[in-house]
């Protein structure tokens, strides 16, 4: 059997960080091959940059050890093998790139004192490479993936991650890819959440049935919502937004029946307590110093309706608003 080029050379048309250590294997046919070279030169001007030189081995696969070329530069590898009559026959030219892999980073976080988290993170790259993508990765206490962001091609690195349940630990990474296909990430960086939250009043409807017993059933929606700064509670039942806005996107219909309870005190009159849009309208709640009564107005369709709660004067207020069949009710006392 004749000696045949070896073939297949595995980094061909890679991407590789020099950095690291970079496995070159390769296939021969025909004689057995009793020893090997690799050499490999810059393409640019074909300076021969490593040489492993001649080396005795069975082998179809050599490791290049780290830093034993640059990154940022395009390159070509050559492999002769020898045969056991010391014959030698050379490959082709493989072509391969370098480049180093991005380095991402992410400020340590500590304590978040809300449901809500904006996280953040830097991509870098040595060559100056831009990014191609980006992708965030929320863990539980136990490192079990419970969430995955959508990847990202925007420069920016920055995700909003809601519904953090206070008293619980967590872990966030994010892996960043350049556009030579390189990735590296955060590893898991680890945070706390802690902030109060409110009672919930829910309510409580008997029933009785049979064997003088009684059933007791609720219905309950948590809708999860969100301020414009970190909330504080009052007492652990009131939210103060005195200097704030709280705000909820979804969890809520504005064309079905419904029925919101509300407790407020201290308020501003004259100005929108609660303000409710969805696709078809808006519905927002005032109260009037002139007349001592909560107002709420309905905006749908382009129609506009305006119910008025009786007279009301104090410092608390229970405010019920319902909708049924699409006709609003207000009802509000003092508490």
């Amino acid at each position: 059997m004749a000696l045949q080029k070896p073939f297949n050379i595995n980094i061909r048309g890679q991407t590789l960080d020099s950095a690291d250590p970079i496995l070159v294997s390769w296939q021969v046919s025909g004689d057995l091959s009793v020893a090997y070279q690799v050499k490999i030169y810059k393409n640019a001007d074909n300076a021969l940059v490593y040489d492993s030189n001649k080396i005795t081995s069975y082998a179809q696969n050599h490791v290049v050890p780290k830093n034993s070329i640059s990154n940022g530069l395009e390159f070509k590898i050559q492999i002769i093998i020898w045969n056991q009559s010391n014959s030698s026959i050379t490959s082709d030219f493989d072509i391969f790139q370098t480049s180093s892999k991005p380095v991402v980073t992410m400020n340590s976080i500590d304590t978040v004192g809300s449901p809500s988290y904006s996280f953040t993170a830097t991509y870098t790259q040595l060559e100056s490479i831009a990014i191609r993508s980006w992708v965030m990765y929320l863990y539980d206490i136990n490192k079990n993936k419970i969430y995955q962001s959508p990847i990202s091609t925007n420069p920016d690195i920055s995700l909003l991650i809601e519904n953090l349940q206070s008293g619980n630990t967590y872990y966030i990474e994010t892996q960043a890819t350049s556009a030579k296909g390189l990735t590296n990430t955060t590893g898991l960086i680890q945070f706390k959440v802690q902030y109060q939250q409110p009672d919930i009043k829910v309510n409580l409807t008997a029933e009785n049935v049979d064997n003088s017993g009684m059933k007791i059933s609720w219905n309950t929606v948590q809708i999860i919502g969100s301020t414009t700064k970190s909330p504080i509670y009052l007492s652990g039942e009131f939210i103060d937004l005195t200097d704030d806005t709280f705000s909820f996107s979804e969890g809520f219909s504005l064309s079905g029946d419904f029925t919101i309870k509300i407790w407020m005190t201290n308020i501003k009159p004259d100005t929108d307590l609660f303000v409710i849009k969805g696709i078809n309208g808006t519905i927002s709640l005032q109260y009037w110093s002139q007349d001592n009564k909560f107002h709420v107005f309905k905006d749908a369709f382009g129609y506009r309706s305006h119910n008025t709660s009786l007279i009301v004067t104090g410092t608390s207020f229970f405010v019920c608003i319902q909708q049924i069949f699409s006709d609003m009710n207000i009802f509000a006392e003092v508490v």
